[in-house]
């Protein structure tokens, strides 16, 4: 009977960026390859996906990185370094949806609600990433209600598990912030007994005054910056259930969102029988 032993520990990065539909990858992309050189990427979940984007970045990585996409979520995907995960099973969960967007949120979202999703990656060795986008639109408690809908999908953690995405948890008054960002997080923590990596060392991930999108509310953002008038906040996680050593930001102007990353513990195992 052949039977797994841990050996030895081993650090994975995962990184999370919500790249802002790719409009200024190109000015990303060595920020990316920085950060690969510095740290040994092992992936990179983005969100805002659009087409050839994860292509490009991976491109941009080296030869040995590939980029998982299912159709059912194509605004997500995970760039990894095939040298270190081996993809299993690659699955979309479908989160709930806005029954309306409030006319007041029409100024930087669309009018019609979007159908946000989960994109699951089962990876060898034994780990399993969620990357995630939830929505803009709505409040607080809807997008609890989201993260709750895919911690619930997965089945219970039994082997490292690692969620990334961006959380959309903005509170009016700074003050509020982080509990409100622990409040959404909570059913994931819960449920899989995992941790908020920054939670600890909160450093804002989202700046309005960077959005530089055609919408009437982000341009109107990105006017008030010029004058110093933002109101920054934590959206960008990555959570899990092993211990995560060394974590850290990178700044990145040319996204209305901060790279985050986590290194992580995993153990390795060697298989014997």
């Amino acid at each position: 009977k052949e039977e797994a032993f841990i050996t030895n520990m081993s650090t994975l990065l995962i990184a999370s960026h919500n790249v802002m539909n790719a409009r200024g990858l190109k000015a990303l992309l060595p920020a990316y390859v920085r950060l690969h050189r510095d740290h040994k990427i092992g992936a990179l979940c983005v969100q805002e996906h659009v087409p050839k984007a994860g292509t490009r970045i991976a491109s941009a990585l080296g030869p040995s990185f590939g980029v998982a996409l299912h159709q059912a979520a194509p605004r997500l995907a995970i760039v990894y370094d095939r040298s270190r995960l081996s993809l299993r099973r690659l699955t979309a969960i479908t989160l709930p949806r806005l029954q309306r967007v409030p006319l007041w949120q029409r100024t930087y979202s669309s009018a019609a609600p979007e159908q946000k999703h989960a994109l699951v990656a089962n990876f060898s060795p034994p780990l399993t990433m969620v990357n995630f986008h939830l929505d803009a639109a709505g409040d607080n408690e809807h997008r609890t209600a989201q993260l709750r809908a895919f911690a619930s999908a997965l089945p219970l953690a039994r082997t490292p598990l690692v969620a990334c995405g961006d959380t959309n948890a903005f509170t009016l008054r700074r003050s509020d912030a982080e509990a409100a960002l622990a409040s959404v997080l909570r059913p994931l923590h819960l449920r899989h007994n995992t941790r908020d990596a920054r939670a600890k060392q909160p450093i804002d991930t989202h700046f309005f005054a960077r959005a530089n999108e055609p919408r009437f509310g982000q341009r109107l953002a990105v006017t008030l910056g010029l004058v110093g008038i933002d109101m920054p906040r934590r959206y960008d996680v990555i959570c899990s259930n092993i211990p995560m050593p060394e974590t850290g930001q990178l700044c990145t102007p040319a996204s209305d969102h901060d790279l985050v990353w986590a290194s992580l513990l995993l153990p390795k195992y060697v298989r014997r029988g």
